[in-house]
């Protein structure tokens, strides 16, 4: 007979753990401080017994909900035939398949790799082997992986003493209309920032762009909506300068935003490359370039082995990703985080107005972001203030992004609505415990 495992306390399990791994992990691992011991929907249990609405779902990996049924019958199917290999397999047709017929016909070709960062690298190589140039433009705020190469891309101060970076990268300013760059105000700017982002591109560049590669809604920047038109503004800069036009969706992709692709927003926006990955596979690592054939035959990018990854495109992330998108579309999920979508934004505007200390609060689908300010100004929260947001969250039985002064909210697509409403509800009981606090400073 075996013996019965004698239950692991959570601090055991988190001491372990710590003693072996290196630093540099997850903010949000290390504050919450706890041990997910199960997920279903939107859900989270610990091992102590608590339970979560989660607005985190791994940072907007988990877009079907945890432990959706069906996905995880597929997955375990497909996991008891082969999960490895770099062989033609049935499951990664007919995922290329599916997801091609959701894409327009100047997209329809796909290579699958493992992670965001390395999708975003393979889009740069993509785009300097299809034109012959090297330089790329990226934006102030925006964010596209850790990797070396990728970072380079940031325009921010996260790149700060990690370099050197390749050469030929420049950042210009993105639409984040509540803390304009100009000093101006949409719609009366003209889209100025465009603008000035051509005469940069005029006067900083050796005039040899590749491509110019831009978040549709900035992520990691506190999910920033642009205004409408700004993509479609970006596609006619790409055409004047003679640049592919990238769209990273590595975040925004699968439904986030209340459309399948957030550039589905903006048709005429017409990018040449897109960029996926988080919610691609739903926590198994996948991700993908999107693109057209013509614009890499003959050239280094589409010599044998050139594009390969290890991982990319395995039988089981093949899976994995055919089921998300099935699930995706067959239960209307990008729709109904529009619709959802519509209720949050009419809520985030009735905290501009009772909290003084919300400055820039906006959605995309259920993509939400929150900005918090002393009041009266649009100078931040000091981290001391917003890591008290974080707990006091925690202790109300929410996990989101909430430990910085612009706060990120990626519910599960799937969320019934009661749960997005306790989460909600969770928040304004916080925030109002805020306003006491700061009301006494």
């Amino acid at each position: 007979m075996t013996p019965t495992a004698m239950p692991v306390s959570t601090e055991h399990t988190i001491a372990l753990e710590k003693r072996h791994r290196l630093p540099g992990g997850q903010t949000m691992t290390d504050l919450a401080g706890l041990v997910v011991d199960r997920a279903r929907n939107a859900e989270v249990w610990d091992t102590d017994g608590k339970r979560y609405i989660d607005f985190f779902t791994g940072v907007g990996v988990c877009n079907i909900g945890h432990s959706h049924p069906r996905f995880l019958a597929d997955v375990q199917e497909q996991l008891a035939a082969c999960a490895v290999g770099t062989f033609f397999t049935d499951v990664r047709s007919r995922y290329y398949e599916l997801l091609s017929s959701q894409l327009p016909e100047r997209l329809g070709r796909i290579h699958m790799f493992s992670t965001g960062s390395e999708a975003v690298e393979a889009a740069v190589k993509l785009a300097r082997a299809a034109t012959g140039r090297h330089e790329v433009v990226s934006f102030w705020g925006g964010f596209h992986g850790k990797t070396q190469g990728a970072l380079g891309l940031h325009g921010g101060p996260r790149k700060r003493h990690s370099g050197p970076f390749p050469p030929g990268s420049h950042q210009v300013p993105y639409a984040y209309c509540y803390r304009c760059p100009l000093q101006l105000a949409h719609p009366a700017c003209g889209q100025r920032c465009v603008e000035v982002a051509e005469e940069s591109i005029e006067n900083s560049t050796l005039g040899d762009v590749a491509a110019i590669i831009v978040e549709p809604v900035q992520g990691t920047n506190g999910n920033i909506v642009p205004p409408a038109g700004y993509l479609r503004a970006l596609r006619r800069l790409a055409d004047r300068v003679g640049a592919l036009l990238i769209l990273d969706e590595v975040i925004t992709g699968f439904g986030r935003t209340g459309s399948l692709f957030a550039f589905q927003h903006e048709p005429e926006a017409s990018p040449d490359v897109v960029v996926l990955g988080k919610a691609m596979a739903s926590g198994v690592p996948a991700s993908a370039v999107v693109s057209r054939s013509e614009l890499v035959e003959g050239t280094p990018f589409a010599a044998p082995s050139a594009a390969a990854s290890t991982f990319g495109g395995n039988p089981l992330a093949s899976a994995a990703a055919l089921a998300t998108l099935r699930i995706l579309l067959d239960e209307g999920l990008p729709e109904r985080a529009d619709r959802l979508g519509a209720s949050v934004a009419r809520r985030l505007a009735s905290w501009t107005e009772e909290f003084p200390f919300v400055g820039n609060a906006a959605c995309a689908g259920l993509m939400i972001g929150v900005e918090l300010v002393e009041p009266g100004t649009r100078h931040p929260l000091p981290k001391d203030v917003t890591r008290g947001v974080f707990q006091h969250l925690l202790a109300e039985g929410v996990l989101a992004m909430a430990y910085d002064s612009r706060i990120r909210i990626y519910p599960p697509l799937s969320i019934p609505p009661e749960h997005l409403d306790e989460g909600l509800a969770a928040f304004e009981r916080v925030f109002r415990s805020l306003s006491h606090t700061l009301a006494r400073r």
